[in-house]
């Protein structure tokens, strides 16, 4: 798809219509510089797979245009609906072309690899492990108890360091396309399966799609195939990825166009996918604006759509207008070492006052 200058943006500021390698600027640079990441998608991915246009999930089509590029100068154009609100991709991989990018391709470029090579598996492990303790805590606290071992799936998981954090307690099953890790998650005592949602033939209590939902080229058919193994009422299906309504508060230092990246589809607000999740029978247990989001299956299915455009809209023009402050924010912690920052807020705390 082509966007010229004429067409009305979402968001007034030059950078939503830069494609091309980003020159570095101090005040504001590109925030993903890798030129292994813009060769491949600017060159290698158009030659070798075939694009298609996309279609909301809500089924309107009323789009606004967000941004030609993504965060690394690609171009790649993204649009929101005027229906309900989600933003999405235009173009994307065809469903056969997305498998063959995620199994040979993906990580390679997600971690600026060199063909062929790949990361420290023991490294990689022990990552997902710590940083999925908080997520694991949280996902505990909704689980009931059980006579049985609970059966606990992560769907896309990489290497499954996460599922580590629920062992002895639950049996636990890393599903993913990339043998290598699944090769390496069975020495650590946990069952794997090559595929996604649509190779487990099991129901799970606990399914985890920790930065997955937002890749799906086809969405109804994922979730199709996620409430395929449900237990009604019982399972709980945890989702994380980045929520735009967090940008206002400061994430990725309130820059929408961080968030713009080749590998995703959809770009959700915690409120637009507690709407898209209700509309597939599905029950909000937690959520925040991050997002991290607990759901469980109840087969209630909510039937309208709600209008979120302006929601968002409102939202992403609170975080355009406080990203300076943040990025400049930015720029002094990478600068200031952190014991002179600590020390500015210890002075610059409020000191009691006594009668």
């Amino acid at each position: 798809m082509s966007v010229n200058d004429n067409y009305e943006f979402l968001l007034k500021h030059v950078r939503f219509n830069k494609v091309g390698w980003p020159p570095k600027n101090f005040f504001y640079g590109f925030p993903h510089r890798s030129k292994k990441y813009f060769e491949f998608f600017t060159n290698v991915a158009r030659e070798k797979y075939t694009f298609k246009s996309t279609k909301c999930i809500c089924g309107a089509d009323d789009d606004l245009i967000v941004s030609r590029n993504d965060r690394a100068g690609v171009e790649f154009p993204t649009v929101i609906c005027r229906n309900c609100g989600l933003i999405r991709a235009k173009e994307y991989f065809s469903d056969d072309d997305a498998a063959d990018f995620y199994t040979n391709h993906f990580w390679r470029i997600e971690n600026d690899l060199d063909e062929g090579a790949i990361e420290d598996p023991d490294e990689v492990f022990e990552n997902l492990r710590v940083s999925g303790i908080t997520k694991s805590n949280l996902i505990k606290k909704y689980m009931g108890s059980s006579d049985k071992k609970p059966i606990v799936v992560d769907v896309g998981g990489r290497i499954g360091g996460i599922l580590y954090n629920f062992l002895p307690d639950c049996h636990v099953v890393l599903a993913d396309y990339f043998q290598p890790y699944l090769d390496y998650a069975r020495k650590k005592n946990i069952e794997t399966v090559f595929g996604g949602l649509e190779s487990i033939t099991f129901k799970p209590d606990v399914i985890i799609l920790s930065h997955v939902v937002e890749h799906w080229t086809n969405f109804e058919n994922e979730i199709q195939n996620l409430i395929k193994i449900q237990k009604p009422n019982q399972t709980l299906t945890y989702l994380e990825f980045p929520g735009i309504d967090s940008l206002k508060t400061g994430r990725r230092d309130a820059d929408l166009l961080g968030d713009i990246y080749f590998p995703h589809v959809h770009y959700f607000a915690s409120y637009i996918i507690e709407d898209v999740m209700s509309r597939h029978g599905f029950e909000k247990v937690y959520l925040d604006s991050e997002i991290k989001g607990i759901f469980r299956f109840t087969g209630n299915v909510k039937t309208h759509v709600d209008n979120n455009f302006h929601r968002v809209k409102e939202d992403l023009e609170s975080a355009e207008k406080n990203r300076f402050k943040y990025t400049m924010l930015s720029h002094i912690r990478k600068k200031i070492p952190s014991f002179v920052l600590d020390l500015i807020r210890k002075v610059r705390k409020p000191r009691k006052t006594f009668k």
